[in-house]
């Protein structure tokens, strides 16, 4: 399935040697996608499309040590605009884009053909698009069963884009929760997601449990966990508008001043109080494009973090700090209470 957008968060992209790559945020090179490596064709692997067997790459850090040797690191370059080192796919090398949109119009038209858990990411996705008054042009699938490899035990990944629609969803998240067609994550399910995200990010497992439930954007549907990620923008950012400085590795202590934007895909938080525990200067925003830290910390709430510290330079040269969280070993952002 060959998608005619550019691609964007939510995405994903196949190169002819069967590497499934996920693409990341919304600001790219021109003819070039920013993204890493999802899924590995793999003859042990424990999915299979077409008579091909592939493998999930564990974790973030296995996806950067596939990109630090081997045949994946040559399309890891860096870039003037964004200021340091991606993985950058050439659109023109690509066999395959897929796009989230496009695919859940698929899975509309084949409804009564659909196996779990392609049968509730459809359920989901109808009634969230009821409740919030939204076109289907607003709502997509996102991972495994975006590329045809999910399997029984495979989660509901949705995405939604644009800002009133991902509002708009958020809020019927909100309804759904309450009225318990979508709960939240069960003790035995935390305990798997804390495991597996353990081994890259550090994590306080008093403040997991403790606020892991009442995130909106993840939980379970029809007894299937589900993640929604909410993408502000419906294409990419303009190139070069904003360029990124990087200024090193900073570790901070603060208090979250806005979290009007923690629900979007990339998240942002606005700081104050900031105390500099490593580093050359304060961030004034804490951003990051890891699902996992969205809903993550309330206004008015400290909160401890470590990332990449970059200048952000917009028109007029108008200048930004932001901690960006969550693309690093070592990284972490945490409320300093459960």
């Amino acid at each position: 399935m060959d998608g005619r957008r550019q691609p964007i968060e939510g995405f994903m992209v196949e190169l002819p040697s069967g590497v499934i790559f996920e693409v990341k945020g919304l600001l790219h090179p021109p003819g070039k996608v920013l993204a890493y490596p999802r899924y590995l064709p793999d003859p042990a692997g424990d999915r299979v499309r077409e008579g091909r067997r592939y493998r999930k790459t564990a974790s973030w850090r296995e996806r950067q040590a596939l990109l630090r040797e081997g045949p994946l690191s040559r399309y890891v370059a860096y870039d003037p605009v964004l200021g340091d080192a991606f993985c950058f796919l050439s659109l023109a090398e690509l066999a395959a884009i897929y796009d989230p949109v496009a695919r859940l119009a698929e899975l509309r038209r084949r409804a009564g053909e659909l196996a779990r858990p392609g049968r509730e990411a459809l359920k989901m996705a109808e009634e969230l698009v009821e409740r919030a008054g939204l076109s289907w042009s607003d709502a997509g699938v996102s991972g495994s069963l975006l590329v045809g490899l999910s399997g029984e035990a495979s989660d509901i990944d949705l995405v939604f884009y644009g800002r009133d629609a991902c509002l708009r969803a958020y809020r019927a998240l909100r309804e759904m929760r309450d009225d318990g067609l979508a709960r939240p994550l069960g003790a035995e399910e935390l305990l798997a997601i804390l495991a597996a995200r353990s081994a890259d990010t550090l994590y306080d497992p008093e403040v997991f449990t403790a606020r892991e439930p009442g995130k909106l954007l993840q939980g379970t549907f029809g007894g299937v966990p589900y993640s929604v990620r909410l993408v502000p923008a419906r294409g990419p950012e303009p190139y070069g508008r904003v360029r990124f400085r990087a200024l090193g590795t900073a570790e901070i202590r603060a208090v979250v001043a806005d979290a009007s934007e923690a629900i979007f895909t990339p998240c942002r938080y606005r700081l104050r109080e900031v105390e500099l525990l490593s580093g050359t200067q304060e961030p004034e925003v804490l951003v990051s494009f890891r699902l996992r830290f969205c809903e993550h910390a309330r206004e008015g709430e400290e909160i401890a973090a470590r990332g990449k510290l970059e200048e952000a330079i917009g028109p007029g040269g108008r200048r930004e700090l932001r901690l960006v969280v969550g693309g690093r070993p070592g990284d972490y952002f945490t409320p300093l209470r459960p």
